[in-house]
């Protein structure tokens, strides 16, 4: 009896921990999804001037991306890890089953490559960066070069996961109706 009723804690405080990081990353993502764009073109410049300006909101954004993508991978190493089963939707076929999968795959390759090409970016920005205490020189040839095809390659992938996540928000609610 005892040993079910640990169980069952275990299984809330597992379930609790996954909604955290589950809920804490996407208010992340959303965040970093709506506000580079907000900074960048938003704001009156004035204020702190072009570069410091631009420096700041692209500091920012890597630095969120940074802790998403830690959170990420801890999350994938909590439920990887984790001895209770946590509740999941069930599906209601096996098309329904692979659609849940490969969304959730999606999700996270697209994340990934979104953390890959941001790296890529800000090691070839025109301007001096700092992230997290490390100082990235300007790499004016690989700005002009390089930057355009991989900031092109972000975008896209900025676009597929608006796509993912509204396909994955559509899925949980067909799923709870």
């Amino acid at each position: 009896m005892a040993l079910a009723s640990e169980y069952r804690l275990m299984l809330t405080k597992s379930y609790f921990t996954d909604r955290v990081i589950h809920w804490i990353s996407a208010i992340l993502l959303i965040f970093m999804l709506m506000n580079l764009s907000t900074q960048l073109h938003n704001i009156d410049w004035d204020i702190k001037g072009q570069l410091l300006h631009r420096q700041d909101a692209v500091e920012a954004h890597a630095v969120v991306g940074l802790l998403l993508f830690a959170l990420t991978i801890g999350r994938l190493l909590f439920i990887g890890l984790n001895k209770a089963k946590l509740k999941r939707t069930t599906p209601r076929s096996k098309q329904h089953a692979l659609m849940i999968k490969s969304t959730h795959i999606a999700l996270y390759v697209c994340m990934m490559s979104l953390v890959i090409t941001g790296l890529a970016m800000i090691n070839h920005y025109e301007i001096p960066l700092t992230v997290l205490s490390v100082e990235l020189q300007p790499e004016k040839v690989g700005f002009y070069d390089f930057f355009p095809t991989v900031h092109n390659i972000h975008m896209l992938l900025k676009q597929a996961i608006w796509w993912l996540l509204g396909i994955h928000v559509v899925g949980v609610v067909m799923a709870k109706c």
